[in-house]
């Protein structure tokens, strides 16, 4: 780009520095052809500033704008950075409930062996022998031919047991779960950080570069400026050199028409004394000096000099549309997670799952999640509706009604279902 601007601002100043040539006898006819083409170069730089300058603005309200989406992003990465945190805590208890429940097992086994051992020294062969030939725990418990004595209290323990851990480690593996979809919303939005501060970065680039050029162009302009003023003065000192010789002219002739006018009415008086008759007859008219030699257009007002200074300054659808989206998008759930991707069968990541599927339907959507915040109208979530984009920090998903969306997740999960309300959520948009 700068060499495309650069190159007019050179070409035009080669220009004008060319057709102003060195007169040895500088005229009024050849001054202002050389005024008037200065004022068009500087006319024309005038408007190659205009255009730099509006260009530059113009980067310059990109960069404002990208700067604004960069504290939105840099505040979302916070966001889900306190995300993670908690579900790291979240993980670190229910990691302490499983070992808590991993240690009751143990405990409850080597209180089934004293048992064991206390039978035995009874002599209770028959609970003896089914202990031994039992394929484990649970299957010592069920026989309760054998054990009905101790079934009701090992059998509430058993399902004490069983139920903590399920519950415990159902709980662990879905926060690990929503702990890697909160890694990945901060992974794009990495990703969406490092492209905007490169975009920020050539950007800023670009102004410098329209600095330089502007600084050339105002030089130019102030050069011939210059130009234009002494050209102009030099106009002004030859019309007033021509306005005396004029003057002087006209006096000379005024003169010699009043020597020649002295001679004639001497020589009529004379010529009278000899008839002896008195006839006096001048004429005048030629006195009165010569005819205007229509000059007057070399003559440069004040008003023309004002015009020509001045011409140097720049001039400056409805929940059923929904619900046929969200049908079409639960075909492919259990298909992969890919960063960067917007297959729905190969591989997608969050915005590429609801870009994807609203191109089906005719709708275009921006590719990254921060920009889809901005599409459509928002609503609350007490008024979302199937079809609606759910906008988390670094996230979008699909709202599927009944509190549920569907969504590109993660590597592990792909593309799944979970609540809607499983993570914080920013804004919801409407595009139908």
């Amino acid at each position: 780009m700068r060499n495309k601007v650069l190159l007019p601002i050179l070409s035009c100043i080669l220009t004008v520095s060319l057709v102003i040539p060195a007169f040895a006898e500088p005229t009024i006819d050849s001054v202002k052809k050389q005024r008037e083409k200065t004022q068009g170069g500087l006319n024309q730089i005038s408007k190659q500033i205009e255009g730099l300058e509006g260009n530059k603005a113009e980067v310059e309200e990109e960069i404002t704008e990208m700067n604004t989406e960069l504290v939105d992003i840099l505040t979302s990465i916070g966001v889900c950075q306190n995300e993670i945190e908690i579900k790291e805590k979240e993980i670190d208890d229910a990691t302490v409930k499983l070992e808590q429940a991993e240690m009751d097992e143990s405990r409850q086994y080597e209180s089934m062996k004293r048992r064991v051992q206390f039978l035995y020294e009874k002599g209770d062969k028959a609970y003896v022998q089914a202990l031994i030939e039992s394929t484990g725990y649970s299957d010592l418990v069920n026989k309760a031919d054998y054990v009905e004595k101790l079934y009701s209290y090992d059998h509430e323990l058993l399902e004490q047991y069983i139920g903590v851990k399920q519950e415990v480690e159902e709980l662990k593996e879905l926060l690990e779960e929503e702990e890697a979809a909160l890694e990945s919303s901060r992974f794009e939005l990495g990703q969406e950080q490092a492209t905007l501060e490169t975009l920020i970065s050539e950007k800023k680039k670009t102004v410098e570069d329209f600095d330089q050029q502007l600084a050339l162009a105002r030089e130019a302009a102030s050069n011939m400026q210059k130009q234009l003023e002494n050209q102009t003065l030099q106009l002004r000192a030859l019309e007033e050199a021509k306005r005396k010789e004029k003057e002087a002219a006209l006096k000379k002739q005024q003169e010699e028409a009043a020597k020649k006018a002295k001679l004639l009415k001497k020589k009529s008086n004379t010529d009278a004394s000899d008839n002896g008759e008195v006839s006096i007859n001048v004429e005048t008219g030629e006195t009165e000096g010569g005819s205007d030699d229509g000059d007057d257009d070399y003559t440069t007002t004040n008003e023309e000099f004002s015009a020509g200074a001045g011409a140097a300054t720049v001039e400056s659808s409805g929940s059923s549309a929904g619900q046929k989206v969200i049908d079409y998008a639960c075909q492919f759930v259990g298909n992969p997670y890919v960063y960067g991707g917007t297959s729905l069968t190969n591989g997608t990541d969050c915005s590429g799952f609801t870009q994807s599927v609203y191109k089906h339907f005719g709708i275009s959507l921006p590719r990254d999640s921060f920009s889809q915040r901005s599409c459509g109208v928002g609503v609350s979530y007490d008024e979302a509706q199937p079809g609606d984009i759910v906008c988390y920090a670094g996230h979008v998903a699909l709202y599927m009604g009944g509190g549920m969306i569907v969504h590109a997740s993660t590597e592990r999960t792909g593309i799944t279902y979970s609540p809607a309300t499983y993570r914080t959520i920013i804004t919801i948009r409407r595009v139908l």
